[in-house]
């Protein structure tokens, strides 16, 4: 059995993911696993619909095992977003991690890793920083001088690919690497190509109400599970805990907010200051905005603040796999992986009582609920529907 895994977010689920996992099975793949974030994304926000939902769609269209990446790993930079996927992707014995990628090379990819493993560029992006560059500019810079691949860096999927291909060679994986390229429009594009449209349009599509749009670009049984969640209220709106972001920043002192995950430079003390000047998100946005610190990053330590998550709580590695939902082939990967896997795989939440971390996912969880138009009953991560996204196929 070949397995090929897939980081994601899912959110929400489109054409252009149901295409890489049959891509994957084209090239080879027996079974094609996903880990995906849960309930909160990278971009500092809630994810569209819940993990529980987001597992089906892709259960119903192409995948055979979900695992969840947790929140202290799936709200965070590129680099600890991707050292958690692959570290579970590995410890489900994988065989090749796969990923969509502007570029398509993975010549081209490999070569840009090599760069940026190297001590020549550290040495170049040490240079940049002291003449005040962004950490993202300097780096863009120092591949171009090294091996004239810069422009990977600008480009989100590709970027992604070298963190995850890093990843993995520390943890000296021994999974293969596949690039297929990515079709139709951009991330965090707002036009359409090729029955493909960015996740960041359908989000804004399915909020405005504008459902009949979406369709075209989601696989049928993908968007029937969407229309399920939008009839019965589970569409999610950070803009519903809006005020309970703000009320949490303005009750924080510096020295509390200094203790969050990724904080440097002083930033909390931006971060205290704006929220005494700012009545919503966009605006504590705006005036704690600094040249260092991407707008993401800014939402990330925000979102931090508001489920108290600390640095130092912070597990260097996934201390569980909690899989969300699986089909019979799925159920012959995890078989093959319970033999080796060094942490222990959860079907039933009730089995994490005892964690540190489950407690924090709960946590996050009952807090995602009240950005729902239709909030869950308190407790549902673990009384969730567990096995309900176990597939017949």
């Amino acid at each position: 059995m070949k397995v090929a895994a897939v980081i994601a977010e899912f959110n929400p689920f489109h054409n252009g993911h149901e295409m890489i996992a049959n891509e994957a099975k084209r090239r080879g793949a027996d079974a094609v696993i996903a880990v995906m974030s849960g309930n909160w994304v990278q971009r500092g926000d809630t994810a569209i619909i819940s993990k529980f939902s987001r597992a089906r769609q892709a259960l119903l269209c192409g995948y055979d095992l979900v695992a969840e990446l947790p929140t202290s790993f799936a709200m965070s930079s590129a680099q600890r977003f991707a050292a958690g996927g692959v570290y579970i992707a590995d410890a489900l014995t994988a065989d090749a991690l796969v990923f969509g990628s502007e570029c398509g090379d993975i010549t081209k990819i490999m070569k840009t890793v090599y760069c940026t493993r190297s001590s020549q560029f550290e040495r170049v992006v040490k240079e940049l920083l002291g003449t005040k560059e962004t950490l993202a500019r300097a780096r863009e810079t120092a591949v171009n001088e090294l091996c004239g691949c810069g422009e990977l860096l600008r480009s989100p999927n590709d970027t992604l690919a070298i963190e995850y291909i890093n990843a993995a060679k520390d943890l000296n994986s021994k999974m293969e690497f596949e690039a297929i390229k990515r079709v139709g429009a951009g991330h965090d594009s707002e036009t359409a190509a090729d029955g493909v449209c960015s996740a960041s349009r359908l989000r804004s599509t399915i909020c405005d109400g504008r459902t009949s749009e979406m369709l075209d670009f989601m696989p049928k049984n993908a968007a029937g599970v969407l229309l399920r969640d939008i009839e019965n209220g589970k569409i999610s709106d950070i803009k519903r805990i809006e005020k309970a972001i703000l009320m949490t920043l303005k009750m924080s002192a510096p020295q509390e907010l200094a203790l969050l995950p990724d904080i440097s430079e002083g930033i909390e003390n931006r971060i205290y200051g704006a929220a005494r000047i700012s009545s919503t998100l966009d605006e504590l946005y705006k005036n704690a905005a600094t040249k260092r610190y991407t707008n993401a990053r800014l939402r990330r330590l925000v979102l931090s603040a508001l489920l108290r998550e600390k640095r130092e709580d912070q597990p260097d590695t996934p201390r569980y796999i909690r899989i969300l939902g699986l089909n019979r082939t799925g159920a012959n990967v995890l078989e093959r992986a319970r033999k080796t896997c060094p942490v222990p795989i959860i079907m039933r939440a009730t089995s994490l009582k005892e964690s540190k971390e489950f407690d924090f996912e709960c946590k996050a969880t009952e807090v995602y609920s009240l950005s729902l138009a239709a909030p869950d009953p308190s407790g549902a991560e673990l009384h969730e529907r567990d096995y309900s996204n176990k597939v017949n196929r």
